[in-house]
């Protein structure tokens, strides 16, 4: 009996010794893309940004973030009024296809792919997010959007990678 505890007690040991993590695998699920800074104001006031100030309203910032930002206005009031997220599919995000858009039949969604020409969506991977909170809803993502903060300043906004 003592044996058998002892083999027991070894054989875990041994077991445990053998694991590892796959460092990969690991960096893959915690993050998708490296740190990129992200600070830029909006004014509602400008034609361009006008959408936003209605629910369901998005404005692209193309020059922020790893593959641009998207900012939409959730309907809600107060601090959740406003969310924004990096433009980058959190699948392949190295892929030149990995764009996030508004999905044209509704809204309330984010698809991979991109508007290349007007009325026209290319897909990449199937991938769909909802706009409220970014999550996966269907397609190869594994994980949400990379959400950035809002502050509401009246009719600016305030997108960072850091909060205030």
């Amino acid at each position: 009996m003592k044996y058998f505890k002892l083999s027991i007690l070894l054989f875990v040991l041994l077991l445990m010794l053998t694991c590892k993590k796959n460092k990969n695998t690991v960096n893959a699920n915690t993050d998708f893309f490296g740190p990129v800074p992200v600070d830029f104001y909006i004014n509602m006031d400008l034609p361009s940004a006008v959408d936003l100030k209605f629910p369901n309203g998005y404005f692209y910032q193309l020059n922020a973030g790893f593959k641009g930002v998207v900012v939409y206005n959730t309907g809600f009031s107060g601090p959740d009024q406003y969310v924004a997220y990096d433009r980058t599919c959190p699948y392949r995000p190295d892929s030149s296809c990995s764009y996030v858009s508004i999905d044209s039949s509704s809204t309330l969604f984010f698809r991979c792919g991109q508007y290349l020409t007007p009325g026209k969506f290319t897909g990449c991977c199937a991938s769909k997010f909802t706009a409220i909170n970014g999550t996966q809803v269907e397609g190869k993502a594994t994980r949400g959007l990379r959400q950035y903060y809002v502050t509401n300043y009246g009719n600016q906004l305030r997108i960072t990678n850091t909060p205030l």
